[in-house]
């Protein structure tokens, strides 16, 4: 029983030896027929007036990089090439019923499918893969590549922006006449595709046109292979657009500092550069074009200008403060306006202050240089209304020697020294009624700057939100 079993696993093993020696002996046999008079160079067609159709389709598996300022695409993609070869044919049967073989495919010919917008000084093209050949002479040729394509960046709407970056494959040799180059489907694979943190992959149509060119009588065959990618901008959005609204809603912040501060102007001119060295930034990642004006571009530059307004209207609103006395009162018709109107339109209340005239004390002088019968009445007359008493040594005084005459020169010296006094006392009290006035223009112009500052911070923080709207809705879903 033993050495039956021993008897046929021997013959199965010298069974598959030979058996296998065979199948590499006629693959052997058909590599070296196929190729004893084969040329790569010379066009596989039995016919010189036979066109080659070459099925060409692609998959994206990665977008490796995009660079914007010198708009150039990275890709990784496969690629997948389907010709017949009239010189690659062969019967099974001759050859042990092989229908398919593996072979390099530099050693066969292939077509000479270049990328068109190819942005690569090296040229390197697909890897050299093996090929696969069938009996009827069809031949498949898979190979990985990585291309770098020039792309016509659009940053018209960046950072919300959406390209369309097209692979222009297309022979460089041959016109339709001798090889046809057709789509294998109406889109790229991406069943492969890697996801990419910056762009996503909207759409990847195939595109097959026929350019004529004056050079040819026939045209040339080209298939574009269009990415359709849209940027994911929320990193944009958390490092430059926010910030840029932070820094820019700061400027409300210089109206609603009060003008003694002296720190308006200085934080306008702190939030201005802010603004520019975010603009250098964005300024950085996008192409050097005068062709359009970046989205966000046109946002900073929109927030610039209104900034540089706030300093404007800072400039008028410490004007207005510090106008003080110089000029007088303010006009009437801009009281009025400010005051009134201005005022209770933005729900600040009664911004006027009591009449002036309200405010000084009202002092007499019409008896300071009367006749009376004391010192005590003289006084008293001059300065019945403010009841401010006034002592006066008489005693003192220089006298004649007689007696009427002591007390008329008495009752003149008293005279003439209360002229004096009232005089003085009339001088302090235009000068402190002066002073008054003064004050209180000082004070009206001060709350007509307030009104008027007030207006402006509310004004620019409309015009800040309608210009942020107005470019941000430009975006194009």
């Amino acid at each position: 029983m033993k050495s039956v079993v021993f008897f046929v696993v021997s013959f199965i093993v010298i069974g598959a030896g030979v058996s296998g020696q065979t199948q590499t002996t006629d693959t052997l046999r058909l590599f070296t027929n196929l190729f004893a008079n084969y040329s790569k160079d010379i066009r596989p067609v039995e016919r010189a007036s036979q066109s080659i159709n070459v099925l060409y389709g692609m998959a994206i598996r990665q977008i490796i990089d995009m660079d914007e300022r010198n708009q150039i695409l990275t890709t990784n993609v496969w690629l997948r090439q389907g010709w017949s070869d009239a010189n690659l044919k062969w019967n099974p049967d001759d050859y042990g019923g092989i229908t398919k073989i593996t072979i390099p495919s530099s050693n066969i010919w292939k077509p000479d499918i270049l990328l068109y917008n190819n942005a690569d000084s090296s040229f390197k093209g697909a890897m050299k893969t093996n090929a696969a050949v069938s009996n009827d002479g069809n031949v498949t040729w898979f190979a990985p590549a990585i291309f770098r394509s020039s792309c016509k960046i659009n940053i018209n709407y960046f950072p919300f922006d959406k390209q369309e970056c097209s692979l222009q494959f297309g022979s460089w040799a041959y016109t339709t006449e001798h090889l046809n180059i057709l789509n294998r489907s109406a889109s790229g694979d991406t069943g492969s595709y890697l996801v990419n943190g910056e762009w996503k992959l909207e759409d990847f149509p195939v595109i097959r046109t026929l350019p004529q060119y004056s050079c040819c009588k026939y045209p040339y065959s080209v298939l574009d292979f269009v990415l359709i990618i849209r940027r994911r901008s929320l990193f944009y959005v958390i490092n430059m657009l926010v910030p840029c609204i932070l820094v820019s809603a700061l400027t409300l912040l210089t109206f609603y500092l009060p003008a003694d501060t002296g720190e308006k102007f200085t934080l306008c001119i702190t939030i201005l550069l802010s603004l520019t060295v975010f603009l250098l930034l964005a300024a950085e990642t996008m192409p050097p074009t005068s062709e359009v004006v970046p989205l966000i571009a046109q946002y900073y530059i929109t927030t610039m200008v209104l900034v540089s307004a706030s300093t404007v209207l800072t400039a008028i609103v410490l004007y207005i403060h510090h106008r003080g006395t110089y000029v007088g009162r303010a006009p009437s018709w801009f009281r009025r306006f400010t005051l009134d109107y201005l005022a209770k339109f933005m729900c600040m209340g009664d911004c006027h202050n009591p009449d002036v005239k309200d405010k000084i004390p009202k002092i007499n002088f019409e008896n300071a240089s009367g006749s009376s019968g004391s010192s005590t009445g003289v006084v008293e007359a001059g300065l019945h209304s403010n009841e401010m008493p006034l002592e006066l040594d008489v005693a003192n005084l220089p006298t004649s020697q007689s007696g009427t005459c002591v007390e008329l020169d008495r009752r003149g010296r008293i005279r003439f020294i209360m002229s004096q006094i009232a005089s003085c006392l009339q001088q302090v009290v235009e000068y402190s009624e002066d002073a008054i006035v003064d004050e209180e223009i000082k004070g009206e112009w001060m709350r007509i700057a307030f009104v008027v500052d007030r207006f402006f911070m509310w004004l620019f923080g409309l015009s800040t939100a309608v210009a942020t709207c107005g470019v941000l809705l430009q975006v194009k879903e």
